[in-house]
């Protein structure tokens, strides 16, 4: 049986980690909180509270896996500009020392720069941050770069689903720029589908764009997510905002995925 060593089992690790766990593989899931763990048996994984600081910390045989995904939100911490750096560092050494062979890496789509047009895997930028003000191209480069394993990555889109629906991130603002910007989103189930079906066709040394493949306009879906949830809708200004449109052609060309989520609330 194939074993997967998941580190970060949050809103996307847990119900990734039980979906593997019915498809017949052995889940190891990696948290932070002892008080998870009750949680994440339940689901059929194993497992392990493990701490970065940001060295990772009491890892037993979590790193004693066939595939390892790093699903974990980049950050910095206590003013350290350099924090998730180091963590993701220290997990590269672990799979060396491991001889893990296959990595999964979690990234997004903040890798692409607002230009205005549609973006592809390949347009990817070293200056494109994250919230955190993470330079996530820099944050792939830490595996994709070492040949002593092979890494897929997997820019998701805008996240939502269980516990996150759009109709809650801009209702009742005002003056929302951006109104005509495509939106670029993809569903929790969806996230969990593309990770399977590139695991269970072995597509490793790949890099994918995963969102769904239609991007409405960005008024129209908020109006019609905080409407879902009968609550004040935005509203947008005529002001203009940079965009990008991200396409999914590469993956869903190679993996076949068909999404079942697309982002409309009609």
């Amino acid at each position: 049986m194939q074993t997967i060593s998941i580190l970060g089992c949050g809103w996307l690790g847990l119900p990734l980690g039980a979906a593997l766990a019915k498809a017949g593989f052995q889940i190891k899931g990696a948290t932070t909180t002892a008080a998870k763990t009750a949680r994440l048996k339940s689901a059929g994984i194993t497992p392990y509270v493990l701490n970065f600081n940001p060295d990772v910390e009491h890892t037993a045989d979590f790193f004693d896996t066939d595939v390892l995904i790093i699903n974990l939100p980049p950050r910095n911490q206590n003013e350290d500009e350099d924090y998730h750096k180091k963590q993701l560092q220290a997990i590269r050494q672990y799979c060396l020392q491991h001889q893990i062979s296959k990595v999964l890496f979690v990234s997004s789509t903040a890798v692409y720069p607002n230009c205005n047009r549609e973006v592809h895997e390949e347009d990817a930028s070293p200056t494109a941050l994250s919230r955190g003000g993470i330079p996530l191209l820099l944050m792939e480069q830490i595996f994709t770069s070492t040949l002593t394993f092979q890494t897929t990555v997997v820019r998701f889109g805008g996240l939502y689903g269980p516990e996150r629906h759009p109709g809650r991130f801009l209702a009742g603002k005002k003056g929302v720029p951006g109104a005509s910007n495509p939106v670029n989103m993809i569903h929790l189930e969806d996230c969990i589908g593309v990770i399977q079906s590139i695991i269970q066709q072995s597509l490793w040394n790949k890099t994918y764009n995963a969102c769904a493949p239609s991007h409405p306009r960005r008024d129209d879906f908020y109006l019609q997510a905080t409407q879902k949830l009968d609550l004040p809708p935005p509203q947008f200004s005529t002001e203009s905002k940079d965009f990008k449109r991200v396409s999914p052609a590469k993956l869903l060309k190679e993996t076949g995925y068909q999404f079942v989520h697309n982002p409309s609330f009609t």
